[in-house]
């Protein structure tokens, strides 16, 4: 989508909003198209949007937007200007009404500070994507070494409306002397030129000048900004202000009210603002503290401001590339390495696999017969499989020689220490020479496409861990020989009992698991499971550490989601488990349930897992913090803000962190130095580098996203990069063969996207912090 993404800009060039959609456009390399009836249907679209723009009113503004919408077949992206607040009045509702219409036509919606995104919350219905890309501040050209004192001028720049605050600024200027004047920088809004005329007349009231410029082309500006005493930006409503970032841009620093969307420029650009109360008192003071110290309305050479244009260039076009629509990567044999879980992207390979089918048993010989002979009738070929019936220390080993005709079938035994569901279920693949492994339990008698639907997903993605569909039935008297006839039709099928509800809806509500997250290991039942022999190798099979009934199945999935396997469920792939399910998830004996949990809690680094506050061996965030240009001070200030996070360990990575450590005097076992091992059974590695701090719940905010790969920016000097070990393993499976650099690979297959610090509350800290009490 990057490069061909068309920018619909409506409104005269004067406009902020336009002035800024071009600038943005030519940032991204993107044609701007100014005519509704102009667009071509099939091209990506961003629009910037005010309904101001869009129509006379906010109600033909949102029609037109959504008639355009309807037409346009490819996505649609917009940043949303001007965002509806209880300020607009009367027009409030309306202006909501209006947006709330655009945002529902849009894949993704942007704003211009955190300020508006809060603000948009409350018009939205929720469930939008909406992001933050703050507006971009021009670099701060350098004050001339020439002293020339500026003029005795109050500027305020921008459009003339109400709320932009001219009437308090004058009201704030009976503290100075009459000699000092009042600049208005700009013309008036439509529909009110009216108010050039008022303000006029106020101040001659008060024996004060007051000027007026109309509008400034853009090559006259800056020296007017730089010419004059005392910048002001008294916005009363203020949610996103070009104006204020036009005076920093111009080398000043502007006299603000404090509040929600100032602070947030504060904590983006520290240093850039003068900030005083928020009221017509507070203006006074301050401008008359700017008349006795005019260098402090300059900007420090030390400043840096957040984003430049290019660096918001860099987050739209990263949100371009999110909506861009996926594809899958063949390998050299025909098979599919597929983005993301996107199992649906794999066409199908006309191919059939050797296939072992794994058979965990403990003495349940007439349930195994009905198994057994199930796979005499299998449509996929015979030839091609291989059963292993793997026994958990039955007394007497199972009896298989009546198949061994029909099917290669193989026995494994281990000795009877308990129930070990994982280990004999290793051992029995430990002995498969199939590309494909099949688990099926000795009580789940599978249909007869079974086999080849399993297959279907498995052979054609490598990736794949299936889940079938596993559906109840009372098998009480029946025979080997009644199966037989039940799957050949001859006689109508036993008594069937419900399916369990949690699965089912599991099922439903991710579409078979397409949308899979990373909770999505739970509906991966062993019963019926089918994966390649190499993924499970590479997953290091089933933890032997489990016994007795439950949990290694969750385990196991969960591990190998996190060494990117791709999690599926086929709905035909039908097997039926003789009898109700023994113990539904919801249910069961509490004992047994907690003991399960248990077991789980310390292997799994699922948040809902983990609620007592303990400290596990396998963190489910690992952070590496770059000590590089930290103070001592500093390095704990964001250490000690990552862990407000608790289930995370950190790794100081730098030749001075041990020094830098010392002088903590701490034994925090979650400290590390160096670089961290082997990652992959952590959700997540986070890597930090610069003055950064995490404020409360910002990491589980971050992984709130689902973003396998995320770079956010903290203001214009830190950066914070974090990876999904599942990205990182599937990556480094197939590089090498796709021909790609693992990297390069990660990003292609999980994409990479950019945020901004505010979003997620991560802020910019100090070199030298005030430790002190």
């Amino acid at each position: 989508m990057t490069g061909t993404v068309l920018h619909l800009v409506m409104g005269p060039d004067e406009h902020g909003v336009v002035r800024c959609a071009r600038e943005l456009a030519s940032a991204t390399a993107s044609p701007v198209i100014s005519d509704l009836e102009q667009l071509p249907l099939d091209s990506a679209i961003h629009v910037h949007f005010t309904d101001r723009l869009f129509g006379r009113t906010a109600e033909a503004a949102a029609d037109a937007f959504v008639a355009f919408a309807q037409r346009h077949r490819a996505p649609i992206t917009v940043t949303m200007h001007d965002v509806p607040q209880a300020s607009d009045g009367h027009a409030f509702e309306a202006r909501k009404k209006c947006y709330r219409r655009v945002a529902d036509c849009a894949a993704a919606v942007i704003v211009s500070s955190m300020h508006e995104r809060l603000l948009l919350d409350e018009v939205l219905d929720g469930g939008d994507d909406v992001r933050v890309i703050p507006l971009p501040i021009g670099r701060a050209e350098p004050r001339t070494e020439d002293r020339v004192a500026p003029r005795q001028v109050v500027g305020v720049l921008g459009f003339v409306y109400p709320g932009k605050g001219h009437e308090e600024v004058l009201d704030a200027m009976t503290s100075l002397d009459t000699d000092v004047d009042f600049l208005s920088i700009g013309s008036a809004s439509p529909g009110h030129e009216s108010m050039i005329d008022e303000l006029g007349r106020a101040a001659e009231q008060l024996g004060r000048s007051f000027t007026s410029t109309g509008f400034v082309p853009d090559a006259e500006l800056n020296e007017i900004l730089r010419s004059i005493a005392i910048p002001v930006a008294f916005h009363r409503h203020v949610s996103a202000s070009g104006s204020i970032n036009s005076w920093i841009a111009a080398g000043r620093r502007p006299l603000v009210p404090r509040g929600r969307y100032v602070e947030e420029m504060e904590t983006n650009s520290p240093g850039a603002l003068w900030i005083h109360e928020n009221s017509v008192e507070g203006l006074a003071s301050a401008m008359a503290e700017a008349l006795r110290h005019p260098d402090r309305t300059w900007q420090n050479r030390d400043v840096v401001t957040y984003p430049t244009l290019e660096q918001a260039a860099v987050l739209y076009r990263a949100l371009f590339d999110e909506q861009c629509s996926p594809t899958a990567d063949q390998l050299p044999d025909g098979r599919w390495v597929v983005p993301g879980n996107r199992w649906d992207l794999a066409e199908p390979v006309d191919r059939d696999p050797r296939v072992s089918v794994v058979i965990p048993y403990f003495r349940q010989q007439r349930q195994l017969e009905f198994v057994l002979t199930a796979l005499t009738l299998q449509s996929y070929p015979a030839s091609l499989l291989q059963v292993i019936v793997a026994d958990d220390g039955s007394p007497e080993a199972p009896d298989v020689d009546g198949f061994r005709t029909a099917l290669d079938i193989t026995v494994v035994r281990q000795d009877d220490l308990g129930f070990r569901a994982a280990a004999v279920r290793n051992l029995g693949a430990s002995v498969a020479d199939g590309e494909i492994l099949c688990f099926l339990d000795a009580d789940t008698v599978p249909e007869p496409g079974y086999i080849a639907e399993s297959v279907r997903l498995t052979g054609a993605v490598p990736d794949a861990l299936a889940v079938g569909r596993r559906r109840h039935a009372d098998l009480t008297g029946w025979s080997a020989e009644d199966v037989a006839g039940w799957f050949g039709g001859e006689f109508s099928g036993p008594p069937e009992l419900s399916e369990p509800g949690w699965l089912r809806d599991g099922y439903f509500r991710s579409r078979n698991l397409l949308d899979a997250d990373r909770r999505s290991y739970r509906y991966i039942i062993s019963a019926v499971m089918s994966c390649s022999r190499r993924l499970f190798s590479e997953i290091g099979g089933f933890d032997e550490t489990f016994v007795g009934y439950g949990g290694e199945d969750w385990e196991f999935a969960h591990r190998a989601y996190d060494a990117g396997a791709v999690l599926a469920h086929l709905p035909r792939a039908v097997a039926w488990h003789d009898g109700p399910e023994w113990a539904e998830r919801t249910g069961g004996d509490r004992e047994r349930k907690n003991l399960e949990a248990l077991m789980l809690s310390s292997r799994i680094t699922d948040p809902a897992a983990r609620t007592h506050g303990l400290v596990y061996a396998v963190p489910e965030i690992v952070v590496v913090v770059e000590c590089a240009g930290h103070s001592s001070a500093s390095l704990l200030a964001t250490v000690g803000s990552v862990l407000r996070e608790r289930d995370c360990a950190v790794w100081l990575d730098g030749s001075d962190a041990a020094s830098l450590r010392e002088q903590w005097g701490d034994v925090d076992p979650r400290v590390h130095l160096g670089r961290p091992g082997d990652t992959g059974r952590s959700h997540m590695v986070v890597h930090v580098r610069g003055l950064v701090l995490f404020g409360e719940h910002a990491l589980r905010r971050m992984l709130a996203t689902g973003a396998d790969h995320m770079t956010v920016d903290v203001g214009g000097s830190g950066v914070v990069e974090c990876r999904s070990s599942r990205s990182n393993a599937r990556a480094a499976r197939w590089a090498d063969e796709l021909g790609r650099d693992r990297l390069d690979a990660a990003e292609g297959l999980f994409g990479h996207m950019h945020r901004t610090a505010v979003e997620f509350g991560i802020s910019t800290g100090e070199h030298q912090p005030n430790l002190s009490w």
